[in-house]
């Protein structure tokens, strides 16, 4: 687990150690005895252990019943569009209990971390941010320099420029890279687009081995919704989740019990 993650899981409750009762793990345990050693072989034991640990906690949302009726019936209905509960080998009833899982798991994430959200929406706000820029990368410094000056000059396009020297995988849009939360924008540049206006060129930049141009053409700032609250709770739980799998895979791959074993 990475350096952030551990901060945030040291400020998040419930304590995933401690969430990992004895009954926790004698269900566990039984039902992973068998299949243990196959899923760790095929690479599937942390997604196995990840959709156990949203499962229980699935198990314990304060849902509304009526509400809870309402969403399985819609999720039901959209999955049976383009589903046949014979051809995935689902009986109703299992299908119902898979599907409420997602939902279920959120409530819950909302109950833990609801009082957070405005915080960690503060903290986390130049992440949420979006932008959409053009990126141009090459290997000589001398030729970025040429296409920054051809650029601000209009003696090509930046799509232009983009095509016929860049580098990148993006240069078959033309450099476009399409509206993104600045965090999951390529190469870092995330901070860059942040203090750019719309319509501005960089200066040639050094990114690694190679040299860029960087054109922003919109920036969407965040802003405190329903949406954005989705996203802040799916990334606390992911991030929850993880710590809990990583103390499971701990236990596991010592060849320790579940059912015994009490994690310090």
């Amino acid at each position: 687990m990475n350096e952030q993650n551990q901060k945030e899981v040291r400020l998040i409750e419930p304590d995933p150690k401690r969430w990992l009762t004895k009954e926790r793990r004698n269900d566990l345990h039984d039902q992973i005895s068998c299949s243990r050693m196959l899923l760790k072989q095929s690479g599937l034991l942390r997604a196995f252990l990840g959709y156990w640990v949203r499962w229980q906690a699935s198990l314990e949302a304060e849902w509304d019943a009526e509400a809870e009726t309402e969403k399985i019936n819609s999720l039901q209905k959209r999955w049976e569009e383009r589903n046949s509960l014979s051809e995935e080998s689902f009986t109703e009833e299992e299908l119902r209990t898979k599907l409420r899982v997602n939902p279920a798991s959120m409530i819950w994430a909302r109950e833990q971390w609801g009082h957070r959200l405005e915080s960690l929406y503060l903290e986390k706000k130049h992440q949420l941010d979006k932008a959409s820029c053009r990126l141009l990368r090459v290997s000589d410094k001398g030729l970025a320099l040429e296409l920054h000056h051809r650029i601000k000059a209009k003696e090509t396009t930046f799509g232009a420029a983009s095509r016929e020297f860049g580098e990148g995988p993006e240069t078959s849009s033309g450099g476009l890279l399409p509206l993104r939360a600045l965090a999951s924008m390529p190469l870092g540049i995330g901070p860059l687009l942040e203090r750019m206006e719309p319509g501005k060129l960089s200066l040639p930049l050094r990114l690694g081995e190679q040299f860029c141009l960087v054109l922003l053409q919109e920036f969407k700032p965040s802003q405190f919704d329903a949406q954005i609250e989705e996203v802040l709770l799916a990334e606390q739980l992911k991030v929850w989740i993880d710590a809990v799998v990583d103390t499971l895979v701990f236990d596991l791959n010592l060849g320790k019990q579940t059912s015994d074993q009490q994690i310090p």
